[in-house]
């Protein structure tokens, strides 16, 4: 098995930590408010399938009340399952209204799906949570970033100075950084987009290792050239630059952290903003932005192009015709009208946890959500999942050390070949996975993946990625 890229840059400015709630003392029964306080910790610690089950228990009695109701709506949203707890979460906000962990729950599935202002609606009313406000702050601070009101961001950025200062707490460094980027954009947009269009066709640019199976597109930045950028569905950033790019644009750096992916080591990120970036007719302004050397950009002119630029867009990748085609949002009809429906041979909800993100069945375990990765040469399943779910199913000598490279350089996993992967009624045969820990990205992300789907289940296909809908669509070519 060669060597392959894993592209998958997740990063730590992000990252929040809680305290944890008392556990019940030995040897008594727990209490209703105790096993709710173990449900708070539970989430506090990222403990995201502990908490689900504790929560299935909690629902089973009829007469929970509304606040622990919605607190396990939470509980099963982070596991994944999204719709269960869409029913939970609505018939907690109908018992208390007002109810903060309801409305972080709808808050964190309207930005699922898409919706920005459903987001913002539900995550200012999840702000007065005495336990998860951090919580509630960042989505809603990412939520408004995306929606790019600099003066939206300012006043978020005062409610949790407000917030965190009544708890005596210092803001995250994802609230410092992203201020230093907005600074003298007041009044202003961030990813503001000019131009009009119905149908966007980019050419698809291959790598020159013919081995690598990433694609990219190329870029114009601050109006002084083009540069090639790879499509990165797991990168839940608008654009990521490579240091040498970013020297030769000049950009001055605004704040600093590290970032972790496939690899064993941190990655140094910096921050900083574009002018302009220009997209055939479209050109979007005042575009914050992260420089990272990751090993994959090392010495390189290049960047990434991140699930916070391709949900703009309603979505085609055809890498046999070299296109990737970009439909208007607002108007689905002109992606709709692209697809052969006699050909679809997968339609599956697509969520966006901020990267994308599909529920798979890999190697005969129970279903499950995975990021998918369009720079990814292979699949990942996490440690424990894997452990309870495909190894004991496996011949021990079908488990091999092998090394994968990414954003942090070279890492050995366990892989195992020719499994099958199962993608709605689609089975992917002979595939491989890669036994890899997810902890740390899944307390990045604050939810459980089982693990990370890459392009070998997405290139065979034109692949039509519906953000608008929710839907990613595999069609087979002619």
């Amino acid at each position: 098995m060669p060597r392959r890229a894993v592209l998958l840059v997740l990063f730590l400015s992000g990252l929040f930590f809680f305290g944890q709630a008392a556990h019940p003392r030995s040897g008594q029964v727990p209490t209703p408010a105790a096993k709710a306080a173990e449900l708070v910790s539970f989430l506090r610690d990222d403990s995201f399938r502990a908490a689900a089950n504790l929560a299935d228990r909690l629902l089973a009695d009829r007469a929970l009340d509304a606040e622990t109701m919605a607190v396990c709506g939470l509980a099963v949203l982070l596991e994944g399952r999204v719709d269960e707890a869409e029913a939970i979460l609505t018939k907690a906000i109908e018992r208390s209204p007002d109810n903060p962990e309801a409305h972080l729950g709808l808050g964190r599935i309207a930005r699922i799906r898409n919706d920005r202002d459903g987001a913002l609606s539900h995550l200012r009313r999840a702000v007065p949570s005495a336990e998860f406000y951090g919580n509630a702050l960042r989505h809603l601070w990412r939520a408004s970033w995306d929606d790019g009101l600099v003066d939206d961001l300012l006043e978020i950025y005062k409610l949790a100075e407000e917030r965190y200062g009544r708890e005596s707490r210092p803001l995250p460094s994802w609230f410092t950084n992203g201020l230093a980027q907005i600074k003298g954009l007041a009044g202003k947009r961030l990813f503001e987009m000019e131009g009009r269009f119905e149908r966007l066709p980019v050419p698809l640019k291959a790598p020159a290792n013919p081995q690598a199976r990433f694609r990219m597109i190329d870029l114009k930045l601050n109006g002084k050239g083009e540069y090639p950028f790879h499509i990165d569905s797991a990168s839940a950033d608008f654009l990521t630059l490579s240091p040498l790019l970013a020297e030769e644009l000049g950009l001055l750096p605004t704040g600093r952290s590290t970032a972790v992916g496939v690899g064993t080591a941190e990655v140094a990120v910096r921050f900083s903003v574009l002018d302009k970036v220009e997209l055939g007719p479209l050109t979007f302004r005042n575009v914050p932005v992260m420089v990272s050397d990751i090993r994959t950009l090392r010495g390189l002119k290049e960047g990434l192009v991140g699930t916070a630029m391709l949900k703009r867009f309603n979505v085609t990748i055809d890498v046999e015709a070299g296109v990737l085609d970009l439909f208007p949002l607002d108007r689905p009809e002109l992606l709709a009208a692209r697809i052969d429906r006699t050909a679809v041979a997968a339609d599956v909800p697509l969520y966006l946890f901020d990267a994308t993100t599909v529920e798979a069945a890999v190697a005969g375990a129970p279903p499950a959500l995975y990021i998918l990765d369009s720079a990814a040469a292979t699949n990942l399943v996490d440690g424990p999942f894997f452990t309870k779910h495909i190894q004991p199913k496996l011949d021990p000598g079908r488990i091999v050390a092998r090394d994968i490279r990414g954003a942090g350089g070279v890492q050995t996993v366990n892989m195992v070949n020719g499994m099958t992967i199962g993608l709605g009624r689609l089975a992917f045969e002979d595939q491989t996975i890669c036994e890899f820990s997810m902890e740390t990205l899944n307390s990045i992300g604050g939810r459980y993946l089982a693990g990370l789907l890459g392009n070998p289940v997405l290139w065979p296909y034109r692949v039509h990625i519906d953000f608008r809908a929710g839907r990613l669509i595999l069609e087979r070519r002619s």
